[in-house]
């Protein structure tokens, strides 16, 4: 799944994510599963007009989180109120 992330969407900042949910531009954000090196990870899809993208960490080309507690409690720190969360 996660490389179906990679190759697909587009990426953006953590302080571009944070910039357009404060504009309103994030039309939906969905919380998926998304699996590395054997492990259960969670990632952040973004529907922005037509496109999606994911946020891209500082090493990384997705940014993952462990738990869903510290991706929701990230996610309120954006600004971002609501998500979708998808479990596969």
């Amino acid at each position: 799944m996660i490389s179906k992330i990679r190759s697909v969407m587009q990426r953006i900042t953590e302080e571009t994510f944070r910039i357009l949910v404060n504009a309103g531009s994030v039309r939906k954000v969905t919380i998926q599963p998304a699996p590395w090196n054997g492990k259960e990870r969670w990632a952040v899809v973004l529907k922005l007009g037509m496109d999606e993208a994911t946020i891209k960490s500082a090493r990384t080309e997705v940014r993952t989180w462990a738990s869903l507690d510290s991706l929701a409690r990230w996610l309120k720190a954006q600004g971002c109120g609501v998500a979708e969360l998808r479990v596969v």
